[in-house]
């Protein structure tokens, strides 16, 4: 690979280009940039005959006054390499020829420097390369490990095609080891790509190629997803169109918002009226109610479902499906390998025939693994879970990724590693010959669609684990979007339903299916848990709820007045106090960070053990909240507090008549329960998911349900499915546990309240003991 020559009037104009004049300190960095070119000479590019300058020291008030003017007049992007190279010598001191460090910061320079002389669109890479360093500056940061490997790989290699290697090799083995489970999935492969890329283009010339959006449908939003709200009236429907709640107090993902707030309609018939009665009131009227009264018949799944087979029955034409898969032709194998698949999978027969006429890189569910028991085949599951982009958080997360993998038996696996395509029309005529042979009333592609499903939700009684393993979209299924569930429980519902449904073959078809089934892919031995991307580990939780009590606590004795109420230590307790109570109750409780949660005082019946909340703004036919069990250590937390509060208000108001606490409000449910003293503006006010982030911003920074998160994967596969849904609010629609014709008894979902009280025995918590009394 050829050395570049730079002469001085090009490097020149480079230099203004990447330290423009009015960046501070600008003939400093210029001339630390030149110098730091010379430590690496032999790497890439050759600077021709400059004057000699010795290497600028700049101090530490220095550095700190340019990062501070960078930061101040928002100038992050355009003075990047300047606020780059400031923050590398707060971390690496003064220029020596000899530090590996600084040495890769030559070779680093080089790159940049090469990308801004093209003047073409590659010159956007300057902007990524410095931010990748930059995150990579900070010791909480993941991608530390990048900037420690990089330093690593420049210290080894001398040329900039050994070290394009070394970063390629990099990149393939953080890749794979993300992919398969070894390590947490912190998305490092994709950022290491970046800088991969970067180094390509400079040492093979690649010209810029833009991204091409394809005008496919397939990306147009689906419309039965639309946030379309029918209203009935007396006349005809009223058609309103919901936009969602803008949530302004919260920093929760918009998809799991709307997905709480309102789900789409589950419908599967699109009937459409032809132009001349579209408009007709009475039909309108008709199709409303007939798709209202279709989805709510379907989402029940009762076993007496007349979409749905009985076990036996699937049991049967299981069996029949495989003895007459091992002796067909090969050509009608291929048809029966649709029909078995989708009942292994869950998927539907029109989801398989896709799937499989598909070249092995472009399927989305079938995929091939290497190097394990089940070598082959397989069925990769991904729930698609909102992402956690806080860096410092991702090391400390329970779910190391959001897909697991199912084995195939080997004999399917055999016909469907190539790419076939299999008419509809054949599969009806299977079926048709399957019916009369077993003596079926009934058998169509809904029956099998259904299979898994079926046995999953109604035999083994797991109704979460039946929408995971087939697949379910989380649009579909809101605790989806929650749940961090162990990998592990989810193979052995898998086993044991594959078990249920090959109960009627032959020993030989149940040698040959069940192995397989029970053998664990590669990937998920590294894997023990999957799902959501907010859930924490145990002792990291366990950590921050000691560190919310200690910080309640600790101004216990040593507490004074201030002539400012800003400074005052007895407001810094009350706030510190009303933090902690927040977080219990979301932890115990699971409710929606809405604001003014968990409400009004009334709320809570501590007789009953009960709290009614209201924490979704939208929901078809459920406007009037719902009631959640009280756990015994809430119940303690609350009335402790509640006498905190009066004793507060003795005290206070008596020094500070122009900031009066209002206690008698909130006593007589006028105003919330917890309330926050703000500076800006100052008084008394209701407590807030942003004013919550206001007072952890130094201590903690995660998304506000976090909590919801963090509770849904705890119970998860604890008390009964149904429960959890009902503390969450996520039954289907007309099935919710608070519904006038609902079967469920109060005292089943006050069998909650022992959970909950042992999720506080796993997270450590204790009652926090603050004296207002000095």
């Amino acid at each position: 690979m050829n050395m570049h020559k730079f002469d001085t009037t090009e490097l020149q104009r480079v230099l203004e280009q990447l330290v423009p004049s009015n960046s501070p300190h600008y003939i400093k960095v210029q001339n630390l940039v030149v110098n730091l070119l010379d430590i690496n000479p032999n790497f890439y590019l050759h600077i021709g005959e400059h004057a000699s300058l010795d290497i600028q020291v700049l101090t530490p008030s220095e550095c700190e006054a340019i990062a501070g003017t960078v930061i101040k007049e928002k100038k992050i992007e355009d003075w990047a390499v300047t606020y780059m190279l400031v923050l590398f010598y707060q971390r690496y001191g003064q220029v020596h020829i000899n530090n590996e460090a600084w040495r890769f910061m030559s070779a680093y320079l080089q790159v940049i420097i090469m990308i801004a002389a093209r003047k073409d669109e590659h010159s956007a890479k300057i902007n990524q390369l410095s931010v990748r360093f930059r995150m990579g500056l900070k010791n909480n940061n993941p991608q530390s490990k990048i900037v420690d490997k990089l330093i690593t790989i420049h210290a080894q290699h001398d040329s900039m095609a050994n070290v394009l290697s070394a970063l390629r090799q990099y990149e393939a083995q953080t890749k794979n080891n993300e992919a398969s489970g070894k390590v947490i999935n912190q998305k490092l492969a994709g950022k290491i790509g970046q800088i991969r890329l970067a180094y390509e283009v400079i040492a093979e010339n690649k010209v810029f190629v833009g991204k091409t959006y394809s005008n496919s449908k397939d990306n147009e939003p689906s419309k039965e997803h639309s946030n379309t709200l029918y209203l009935d009236s007396t006349d005809e429907p009223l058609r309103a169109t919901v936009f969602g709640n803008t949530h302004r107090e919260d920093n929760v993902a918009y998809d799991e918002n709307i997905a709480d707030d309102e789900p789409p309609k589950l419908l599967d018939n699109d009937f459409k009226p032809s132009k001349t009665t579209a408009k007709s009131s009475e039909l309108q009227q008709w199709r409303l109610k007939n798709n209202y009264r279709h989805a709510r018949r379907n989402q029940f799944n009762f076993p007496t479902n007349i979409r749905q087979l009985s076990l036996l029955s699937y049991q049967m034409l299981f069996a029949r499906m495989w003895q007459l898969f091992t002796t067909v032709s090969y050509k009608q194998r291929q048809v029966y390998a649709v029909i078995l698949l989708s009942m292994l999978s869950g998927r539907k027969i029109q989801e398989v025939v896709q799937e499989l006429q598909l070249d092995k890189s472009q399927r989305k569910w079938l995929s091939h693994e290497s190097g394990s028991a089940a070598d082959g085949y397989v069925m990769s599951i991904t729930i698609n879970v909102t992402s956690n982009r806080r860096s410092h958080l991702l090391p400390y997360r329970q779910s190391y990724d959001n897909e697991f993998k199912l084995p195939l038996p080997i004999r399917l696996q055999a016909v469907i590693k190539n790419k076939f395509l299999v008419n509809s029309h054949d599969v009806s005529e299977v079926l048709v010959s399957l019916k009369k042979q077993l003596d079926l009333p009934a058998l169509s592609n809904q029956h099998i669609d259904a299979c898994l499903y079926t046995i999953i939700k109604n035999e083994l009684h797991e109704p979460l684990h039946a929408e995971i393993l087939t697949g379910v979209d989380v649009k579909h299924s809101s605790p989806l979007y929650y749940t961090s569930i162990e990998t592990i429980s989810l193979e052995q519902t898998y086993s044991n339903a594959i078990h249920l449904l090959t109960q009627y073959c032959t020993a030989d078809i149940q040698n040959e299916v069940r192995p397989f089934i029970l053998s664990s892919t590669k990937s998920n031995q590294y894997k023990k848990y999957i799902g959501s991307d907010m859930t924490l580990n145990t002792d990291i939780c366990q950590r921050f709820f000691d560190e919310l009590a200690e910080a309640a606590e600790s101004y216990n004795g040593r507490l004074k007045r201030n002539v400012s109420i800003r400074q005052d230590r007895y407001i810094e307790q009350f706030n510190a106090y009303g933090v902690w109570l927040w977080h219990i109750i979301f932890i115990q409780t699971g409710i929606r960070p809405v604001k003014h949660a968990p409400g009004l005082l009334n709320q809570f019946d501590f007789r009953q053990r009960l709290l009614w909340v209201s924490d979704k703004e939208e929901r078809q036919g459920q406007g009037q909240g719902r009631l959640i069990p009280l756990s015994d250590f809430l119940i303690t937390a609350v009335q402790t507090y509640i006498e905190y509060i009066n004793q507060f208000a003795v005290l206070h108001n008596a020094i500070y008549p122009n900031d009066q606490f209002p206690l008698d409000d909130i006593l007589k449910s006028k105003q919330p329960l917890i309330q926050l003293f703000s500076k800006n503006p100052k008084g008394f006010s209701g407590i807030t998911p942003s004013k919550i982030r206001y007072q952890t911003r130094h201590f903690f920074s995660h998304q506000d349900n976090w909590l919801r998160h963090q509770l849904r994967s705890i119970l998860t596969n604890k008390p009964p499915e149904h429960l959890i849904c009902a503390l969450y609010g996520h039954e289907h629609p007309d099935q919710e546990a608070m519904n006038p014709m609902s079967s469920l008894s109060i005292n089943e979902l006050k069998e909650l309240s022992a959970d909950l009280d042992k999720v506080a025995v796993e997270l450590n918590l204790r009652q926090v003991e603050v004296n207002v009394y000095g």
